[in-house]
C-alpha cells in the first residue's frame, strides 16, 4: 500500500472529524468525505453532500446536475449560526479542492464557524466542464493560436453541458439555494480573485442574507477581466525589479535588473532559440523553442506568488550570462501545470465569454508590453467560438452595500493590483482596504492577513481591528544562488 497513501487513511481514523452543527431545516445529507489539491497527495477530511439543481434555471424540468458541498465543521465546543461561504478563484477553481490549501489559512475562524465549501456549478464535482488534453505541458502551447482553436473546438465538441448555462449569476443562485437547503438566515461570505467578483454578484443578489465580506485579490465589477492582465504583469515585474535594487544583496548580485530583462526580450524576438529542458513534471527531456512571447508567459506564470517572485532576478540573469535558458522555462512550467490543474477551463470560458468578452477593447495596443497583445487575441480567438450566456445588464456595475467589508491586496499582485481594490471600496461604505508589501496573488494564506481575517470575521465589523502587523510584512527574500536566498 501506498505509504501517503496509508498515513491518510490513518489519520482519518484517529482524527475523525466533529459533527456539524446544522440548522434544524437542513435538508442535504452528508457524509465524511477526503478532499484533495489536485496534483499532489495532499488530502484533508471532510463531510460532503450534493444538491441537485436546473442546468437551466427557466427549464426546471429539464436536465438537471448535482452541486457537490463539501463542510469542514467547527472545531470549537460552541458553533455560531453564521458559517463561512468560500467562493474560490479562477474562474474554474473548485472550491473543495482548495480547502488543503485554505485549512490553515481559516483554522481559528474555523473554531467558531463551519466552512462551507460549494463547487461552483462547472467545477470540482459539480458537472465539472473539463477541456481534457493529451498535449504534454509546454509553455509554447500557450502561444500557439493554431492550436488553441483546435483545442477548444474539441473542448466544446465533447462538452457534458451547455456552456450558456454556467455563468456567475446563474451560480450564485444555486449558492443561495444551497443556503436555504442547509438552513441557514446569515452567512459570512469569503472570495479569492475571481471568487471576488461571485461573492459581489451574491451580495448584490442575497444582501440581507450577508453578514460579512472578505476580498482577497479583489475584481471590481466595473472589470472587464483579462483586459489589463498585460498592463499588471508589467507593473508587477516593475515593483520586483525595484525591490531588488533597494536590496543590497540582489542590487550587487543583479545590478542590471530590468536591463537584463528587456536585453533578453530583445534578443529572443531576433533569435529565438531551440532548447531542450528535463520536464519538471514527467522528469524526461523536452525539446521546445523559446521566443519572446514564451517567456512573457514564463514570467507571468513565476509573478503569481512572492517566493517565485524571488526567483526572477537570479533567472533572468543567469539566463544572460550562461545563454542557458532551460532553468528559467523549467521552473515556469512547474508553476504553470500546477495552476492548469486546478482549473476547468470549460467553465472559465463560459464565465470570461459571456461577462467579459463582449466589454472588451480588442483595439488596444499593449504590444510594448511583456505580454503584447497576446491573452487579447487568445480571448478573441477562444471567445469566437464559444457559446455566450446572458448577463444581466448592471452586470458591470459597482455593488453598493453599508455592510463590513474587508479588502485585501497583494503590492506585486500581477493579475489584481491593489488599485482594484480601491476602485471596488469606493462604494463599501463600510470598509477596510490593506495592502501586503511584496506580496503578490492570493494574500490571506500571510500570517498578518490571516489574523487580520480572523480577527473581522470573529467581530463582524471593520471598526476597532488591529492592523499594526500590516507593516511589517515583508516580500519572500531574493534568491542569491539556486539553493535559495542568503540565511
Amino acid at each position: 500500500m501506498n505509504k501517503l497513501f496509508l498515513f491518510a487513511a490513518l489519520a482519518w481514523l484517529v482524527s475523525p472529524i466533529p459533527a456539524m452543527a446544522l440548522p434544524e431545516s437542513n435538508q442535504i445529507e452528508f457524509s465524511n468525505c477526503m478532499l484533495a489539491l489536485p496534483g499532489t497527495h495532499m488530502t484533508a477530511p471532510a463531510r460532503c453532500g450534493t444538491l441537485e439543481v436546473a442546468e437551466n434555471p427557466a427549464e426546471p424540468a429539464g436536465r438537471r446536475i448535482e452541486l457537490n458541498i463539501a463542510v469542514a465543521p467547527a472545531t470549537g465546543k460552541t458553533t455560531e449560526p453564521d458559517p463561512v461561504f468560500f467562493f474560490a478563484g479562477g474562474p474554474g477553481q473548485a472550491a473543495s479542492e482548495t480547502w488543503v490549501m485554505m485549512r490553515p489559512v481559516l483554522r481559528k475562524i474555523r473554531k467558531s464557524r463551519d466552512i462551507v465549501m460549494i463547487d461552483q456549478r462547472g467545477t470540482g464535482k459539480s458537472n465539472k466542464l473539463a477541456c481534457e488534453s493529451d498535449i504534454e505541458e509546454d509553455l509554447n502551447k500557450e502561444i500557439d493560436l493554431d492550436l488553441i482553436r483546435s483545442e477548444t473546438e474539441k473542448c466544446l465538441a465533447n462538452l457534458d453541458g451547455d456552456p450558456r448555462f454556467y455563468t456567475t449569476t446563474i451560480a450564485m443562485a444555486d449558492y443561495d439555494l444551497v443556503r436555504q437547503a442547509m438552513g441557514y438566515e446569515k452567512i459570512n461570505i469569503m472570495g479569492v480573485s475571481y471568487g471576488t467578483r461571485s461573492a459581489q454578484v451574491f451580495l448584490r443578489m442575497f444582501p440581507e442574507t450577508v453578514r460579512s465580506v472578505t476580498l482577497d485579490s479583489v475584481v471590481p465589477m466595473q472589470l472587464a477581466l483579462g483586459q489589463e492582465h498585460a498592463l499588471a504583469l508589467d507593473r508587477s515585474v516593475q515593483t520586483v525589479f525595484d525591490d531588488c535594487a533597494k536590496d543590497e544583496t540582489c542590487s550587487a548580485l543583479y545590478p542590471n535588473r530590468v536591463e537584463e530583462l528587456n536585453s533578453l526580450f530583445a534578443e529572443l524576438r531576433e533569435n529565438p532559440r531551440q532548447i531542450t529542458i528535463i520536464n519538471p513534471v514527467s522528469g524526461e527531456p523536452q525539446e521546445m523553442r523559446l521566443t519572446a512571447d514564451t517567456l512573457g508567459v514564463a514570467i507571468r506564470f513565476l509573478s503569481y506568488a512572492s517566493e517565485t517572485q524571488a526567483l526572477i532576478p537570479l533567472l533572468v540573469h543567469e539566463a544572460l550570462e550562461t545563454g542557458d535558458l532551460s532553468r528559467l522555462a523549467s521552473q515556469a512550467i512547474l508553476v504553470m501545470t500546477g495552476l492548469n490543474e486546478m482549473l476547468a477551463k470549460g467553465m472559465e470560458l463560459s464565465v470570461l465569454c459571456s461577462e467579459d468578452y463582449p466589454f472588451m477593447d480588442f483595439g488596444a495596443d499593449y504590444s510594448g508590453t511583456l505580454m503584447g497583445n497576446l491573452l487579447l487575441d487568445i480571448v478573441d480567438l477562444q471567445c469566437g467560438i464559444w457559446p455566450q450566456g446572458q448577463v444581466p445588464a448592471d452586470f458591470h456595475n459597482p455593488v453598493v452595500s453599508d455592510l463590513p467589508v474587508l479588502l485585501l491586496s497583494g503590492e506585486r499582485d500581477p493579475v489584481t493590483p491593489p488599485a482594484y481594490a480601491t476602485q471596488a471600496a469606493a462604494t463599501f461604505a463600510n470598509s477596510l482596504n490593506l495592502v501586503a508589501r511584496g506580496q503578490a496573488h492570493s494574500v490571506t494564506k500571510n500570517v498578518c492577513f490571516r489574523e487580520i481575517t480572523t480577527e473581522f470575521i470573529e467581530k463582524g465589523t471593520v471598526e476597532d481591528i488591529d492592523t499594526s502587523c500590516v507593516e511589517d510584512i515583508r516580500p519572500a527574500p531574493f534568491f542569491t544562488s539556486l539553493l535559495g536566498p542568503d540565511p
